[in-house]
C-alpha cells in the first residue's frame, strides 16, 4: 500500500509533530509513506532524519486552485498512491478524488462553522462536500468528532484516534544546568511552563496575567514562568509582560527543536486555550515526563485530563483560576507527586504514538 501525506505546514507545529510520532511508529513494512509539503517547510529535514521521502510542492496545498490540484494529480499518478492522507490540505482531498484514490482526513480542530460553510452546513451542502471529498475522517478527540458531524459529515465514517506523542528523553543534570545557566534560572525556581504557539487562542495573556496572582497567593515560591514556542504574537506576547511588569519573571524560548529539556526543568505543565484544541500534544508529552497538567475546559482538555488524578481543570480566560491551581500544586508536595505518578500513568495508557500509529494503520486497511 502507498499512502501520501500531505501537510501545508511551512514551520514545525502540532500537525508536523503529529506526523513525524505517526511515521516514526508506523513499523508495517507493507506501507511505504511519501509526504508532500511545502518545498521550504521546515518539516522535511525532520523527516529526512527518519527516512521518510518527502515532495516538496511548488503550490499551496491549503488552497484550492487549479495548479496546486494538478500538481498533486500528478504525484499520485506518477507514484501510483493508494491513499491520500490530508491534513489541513482541501486540494490533496479534491486531487485523490479525481485520481480514484481513496482519501483518509485529520480534523486536527473544533471550530464550529462559520461564513459560507455555515450557510452550506444549513442548506445540506456542507454535507455532501465532505462526504464526497473523504472516505474516513480521522478526528484527534471527541470534541473534533462533534465538530465534523456539525459541517454534515456522517458519524459512521469517522474514527475518534487521539494523539499520540513519543515520550519525553531523560535529560541529565548537566544539560540542565546548562540550560539554566542560558535563561537564568536556578535550581531552587518552581518553574510553571506553556509549550504552544504564540497565537491569539492559547491563551498566552491569561498565562501571563496568573504571574503576579502566583505571587501573592504564595508569596513565598520563587516562581519562574516559561514560554516555549514562537507565532505571530510574539512581540505582543512579549510587550504585555513588560506592560504587566513581570518580564523579570517570564522567560521566552522562541522555537526549540527538542523541548524535552524544557519539560524536564518545569515542575507544571500549562495548557491556556480557548480555541481548536482538541487532543493537545504538549499535554501529552507533559504527561510523558511526568508533569502535572493545568488545562483550561476548552475542546479536548477535559478528556486529556481524565477524572483529575493527573491535573486540574480551570475555565477558559481566567487567570485567577490559574494562579490557584498553580499555587494548589506548588505548596503540596505531595499533591505533586500524585499527580506527576498518575500523569506518567496516563500516558502509557491513552496516549503513546504506537497506539496511535496502530489505530491509523488500521484506518488505511479499512478505506481500501
Amino acid at each position: 500500500m502507498k499512502v501520501l501525506h500531505v501537510i501545508s505546514d511551512e514551520n514545525i507545529g502540532g500537525a508536523g509533530i503529529l506526523l513525524l510520532n505517526l511515521l516514526s511508529c508506523m513499523n508495517d513494512t507493507q506501507i511505504e509513506h511519501t509526504v508532500a509539503l511545502p518545498e521550504k517547510s521546515l518539516l522535511r529535514t525532520r523527516l529526512e532524519e527518519i527516512n521518510v521521502p518527502t515532495i516538496p510542492l511548488i503550490h499551496p496545498c491549503d488552497r484550492v486552485c487549479v495548479s496546486s490540484v494538478l500538481e498533486l494529480c500528478r504525484h499520485m499518478r506518477e507514484r501510483k498512491i493508494d491513499v491520500v492522507h490530508a491534513n489541513a490540505a482541501l486540494a490533496a482531498r479534491i486531487a485523490g478524488r479525481l485520481c480514484g484514490v481513496r482519501i483518509v482526513h485529520t480534523r486536527h480542530c473544533c471550530f464550529p462553522p462559520s461564513g459560507i460553510w455555515r450557510l452550506s452546513v444549513a442548506r445540506g451542502f456542507g454535507g455532501a462536500f465532505n462526504r464526497l471529498l473523504s472516505d474516513r475522517a480521522i478526528a484527534t478527540a471527541n470534541a473534533a468528532k462533534e465538530n465534523l458531524e456539525s459541517f454534515g459529515f456522517p458519524k459512521q465514517k469517522i474514527d475518534v484516534i487521539i494523539n499520540g506523542s513519543r515520550a519525553i528523553r531523560e535529560v541529565d543534570e548537566r544539560e540542565l544546568e546548562r540550560l539554566r545557566t542560558k535563561l537564568k534560572l536556578f535550581p531552587t525556581d518552581f518553574i510553571v511552563g506553556i509549550c504552544a504557539r504564540l497565537e491569539p487562542y492559547k491563551g498566552h495573556k491569561t498565562f501571563l496575567e496568573s504571574v503576579n496572582l502566583c505571587e501573592r497567593l504564595s508569596p513565598t515560591t520563587q516562581f519562574r514562568f516559561l514560554i516555549v514556542g514562537d507565532g505571530s504574537l510574539r512581540r505582543e506576547i512579549e510587550d504585555y509582560a513588560k506592560m504587566l511588569g513581570i518580564a523579570d519573571k517570564v522567560r521566552f524560548t522562541g522555537f526549540v527543536s527538542d523541548t524535552a529539556p524544557y519539560y524536564r526543568l518545569m515542575r507544571i505543565n500549562v495548557n491556556c486555550s480557548f480555541g481548536t484544541e482538541t487532543s493537545c500534544l504538549a499535554l501529552s508529552e507533559g504527561m510523558s515526563a511526568s508533569l502535572p497538567m493545568i488545562a483550561s475546559d476548552y475542546g479536548g482538555n477535559p478528556a486529556m485530563i481524565g477524572d483529575g488524578r493527573a491535573g486540574v481543570l480551570v475555565p477558559i480566560n481566567d487567570a485567577e483560576a490559574l494562579a490557584k491551581a498553580i499555587c494548589r500544586i506548588a505548596k503540596d508536595p505531595h499533591l505533586e507527586t500524585k499527580m506527576r505518578e498518575a500523569a506518567r500513568d496516563r500516558f502509557e495508557r491513552y496516549y503513546t504514538a504506537e497506539r496511535m500509529a496502530e489505530q491509523v494503520r488500521e484506518v488505511y486497511y479499512s478505506v481500501l
